[in-house]
């Protein structure tokens, strides 16, 4: 019975706040019961859930399953690609004096105090017109994130020497925001898979940061909380999700999750990709490529000159961005029957069959993809999604563990599909798939 009673639990982690707990966590799980409610076995926790709900071992338990891990300025480079100032304008606009932020899945608050930073870098040390509120489903970060102190040397480690004194003072070697910092965020409870969105009380945001959350939701989820965050948007609003995040979501590496009114006012033959994933939205014929690649020579055909495979296969992602899938197989397939060895068209036609959700299709094809190029990391990876997809944790392992091995920044093979992406952040995602399968995984 225990065993049911923990799967029972696990579901209910589920359900209310989107973190799957796989068959291999049970064991983590049920310490995590104990330790949430002392001597309290988990078919009585799961009895007294069913009843009415033990409010505190239930936020302990909670506290226990999601993992906090954040510090000051992580994946720098996507904070400071927003413009405050244009965002002021645009508010001023609208009819309102402060730019609205959201900072969701908070955790001990150093992503809402990096951008408190920024902005106060952009806009004026003294009252910069932004509101930041920031949000998690743990009580325990939140306790910590709204003193705003505490923070040690490793959390701080990305910001720079000068802002580190402008804006933190240092007692008993750990770092405290000073009140001028603070005044800009508020923190609050929020659930954003069972929550309202916006949160009560709240009106649409400019801007929403949800960063490495979604990694830990499974697909429906990671859909539901999308429509959730695009919900508490304002029309022309801006959604930043992590790169470990995008990587992870139901679609293509391209897939647009900027705010949907703006969705729909773009042209469907010029899709506008994200830039923070590092690909240019142009092809590159200024960079002088490869001489391996600049003699695959076009050759005449029917509807004229042939253009370059790796170009066709921009197409395809193109085609992808812009959801017209059956585009993307067609040039897939002209592609394979050309040459049967291209390991770039396999890892494509693989991703759109994941998309469609047709894991046992995508894996025959990213493992075709790894047949012919077994280095390939980023097919090692996304056939780990694949496995993950089918409910087979052991080949997902086996398949993070061999992308994890074989990522290289510098494989000059796929370029083409390796520009769309930091293959740190992939990087990072096989690692939390792999200590998310461990038993230690909290």
């Amino acid at each position: 019975m225990t065993g049911e009673a923990v799967r029972a639990v696990a579901e209910r982690v589920r359900r209310e706040t989107g973190v799957v707990v796989k068959d291999t966590q049970l064991p983590a799980l049920e310490a995590a019961i104990g330790r949430a409610a002392p001597g309290m076995s988990a078919e009585r926790f799961l009895a007294e859930l069913s009843g009415r709900a033990p409010a505190a071992p239930w936020r302990r338990l909670v506290d226990e399953v999601t993992v906090p891990e954040t510090y000051f300025f992580r994946e720098r480079r996507e904070l400071e690609a927003i413009d405050w100032r244009c965002l002021v304008a645009a508010a001023r606009e609208g009819g309102l004096t402060t730019v609205r932020v959201w900072v969701v899945g908070c955790s001990t608050g150093e992503e809402a105090y990096s951008l408190a930073i920024l902005a106060s870098e952009a806009l004026g040390r003294e009252a910069a017109p932004v509101t930041i509120l920031a949000t998690d489903i743990s009580s325990r970060v939140l306790r910590r994130a709204e003193a705003g102190g505490g923070y040690s040397e490793r959390s701080v480690r990305n910001l720079p020497p000068g802002l580190r004194e402008r804006y933190l003072s240092l007692d008993d070697g750990r770092y405290h925001v000073k009140d001028s910092l603070r005044s800009l965020v508020r923190f609050r409870h929020h659930n954003l898979i069972d929550g309202p969105s916006p949160p009560l009380g709240e009106v649409t945001f400019d801007v929403i940061f949800c960063r490495n959350v979604l990694i830990y939701f499974d697909p429906p989820t990671v859909e539901r909380a999308l429509r959730s965050l695009e919900a508490a948007l304002r029309p022309g609003g801006r959604l930043v999700l992590g790169a470990a995040d995008r990587l992870t979501t139901v679609g293509n590496f391209t897939r647009d999750l900027t705010d949907p009114a703006e969705r729909r006012r773009r042209s469907p033959a010029k899709p506008a990709l994200r830039r923070p994933l590092g690909l240019d939205p142009k092809p590159k014929e200024e960079a002088n490529p490869p001489a391996a690649v600049a003699v695959l020579a076009a050759a005449e055909g029917p509807l004229g000159p042939r253009r370059r495979a790796e170009d066709r296969v921009v197409d395809a992602l193109l085609a992808a961005d812009r959801g017209d899938l059956d585009s993307v197989l067609e040039i897939v397939e002209a592609l394979l029957a050309e040459d049967p060895t291209m390991a770039d068209a396999y890892f494509v036609r693989g991703l759109v069959e994941l998309d469609l959700g047709e894991p046992g299709a995508a894996i025959g094809s990213l493992r075709r993809s790894l047949y012919v190029d077994p280095l390939f990391g980023l097919a090692a990876f996304e056939l780990g999604r694949a496995h993950d997809a089918a409910n087979d944790p052991k080949a997902a392992r086996r398949a993070y563990a061999q992308a994890l091995r074989t990522l290289d920044p510098e494989d000059e093979r796929h370029r083409v599909i390796l520009e769309l992406v930091d293959l740190a952040d992939v990087a990072t995602v096989c690692e939390a798939r792999l200590q998310g399968e461990s038993e230690g995984a909290w």
